[in-house]
């Protein structure tokens, strides 16, 4: 039996959709909020069963663990150690954990937490079958919180601020992307378990080349001001000394100068892991975005 939690989530959603594709015939075992929407889960024709529950309730976490084979954890890694505790209570042998690149930031308050949670699982490998899968920033659709954002500021506003050169590389992840990702991971064993792998995005881009895709194909002329690096933190720190609910803090502002570009080679190689370009992939979020205020003003 197969384990999923997140399988309402973003990346959640393209995973069912391509286990669905490939007419998957093992037994599923979802946990979800008793809150979600799980229609597109009931309409699946997988043979899915639905247990509903908490990642922080451990002892349910146990007892909904009863005769599976094989975890996969798409939700947060936050929650990581207790599935671990729970599937090596139930002698499953294999957990595919869904985690984060952020690990690699140099600032600690941004990866330390991770690190911490990886390492302590990772140390667990001669228990159970340990796979860790660590995608960069996620995009694709409204459930982005990052992107998303991205593109109704740039819609709303003329002016957009960028601070420093905006030469920083990233290589964001669709979402499709990832949940594909996942069934190959599921499907090539041999060859993916005990392994981790870092899942991005075709190329990595420069920041401002990103904001500056994204403005094109909104088909907008806003003018990106680069903002130099001393002023952007000092005004950071006015910004927090006289707001005690500040949105951005000084490292959030250096953290913007991490490069965030991750190779995928290992991941081709075991998986044929192929993911699209930003280019392609963010088209279809601002679709979605544009389409939803032409919604709302018809109203």
């Amino acid at each position: 039996m197969l384990y999923v939690t997140g399988i309402t989530g973003h990346t959640g959603k393209w995973f069912l959709d391509r286990l669905i594709k490939e007419k998957y015939q093992g037994k599923i075992r979802c946990l979800v909020r008793e809150n979600s929407n799980t229609t597109f889960i009931d309409e699946s024709t997988l043979n899915i069963e639905k247990v509903y529950g908490s990642l922080d309730d451990k002892e349910f976490l146990e007892a909904s663990m009863s005769e599976v084979d094989t975890v996969v954890h798409i939700s947060t890694i936050l929650f990581s150690k207790n599935v671990m505790e729970a599937a090596i209570k139930n002698n499953v042998k294999w957990t595919i954990l869904v985690h984060t690149t952020g690990r690699y930031s140099k600032y600690k308050s941004a990866s330390q937490e991770y690190i911490e949670i990886e390492d302590e699982i990772l140390k667990k490998c001669k228990q159970i079958g340990i796979t860790v899968l660590r995608p960069t920033m996620i995009y694709g659709s409204s459930q982005d919180r990052n992107m998303y954002r991205l593109i109704e500021y740039l819609y709303c506003h003329k002016f957009f601020p960028l601070f420093g050169r905006g030469e920083n590389l990233m290589q964001p992840v669709h979402a499709k992307d990832l949940g594909y990702a996942y069934y190959d991971v599921l499907s090539n064993k041999d060859k993916t378990i005990n392994k981790e792998y870092n899942l991005s995005g075709k190329t990595p881009l420069k920041y401002f080349d990103l904001v500056k895709c994204i403005t094109e194909k909104l088909g907008r002329k806003n003018i990106i001001v680069k903002i130099p690096l001393w002023i952007s933190i000092l005004s950071a720190k006015i910004y927090n000394a006289i707001n005690k609910n500040a949105i951005i803090s000084v490292e959030q502002v250096l953290r913007m100068q991490e490069d965030k570009d991750f190779s995928y080679q290992a991941a081709t190689k075991d998986f044929n892991y192929s993911p699209i370009s930003f280019e392609e992939g963010i088209q279809g979020e601002i679709e979605e975005y544009v389409n939803s205020v032409k919604k709302s003003q018809s109203k």
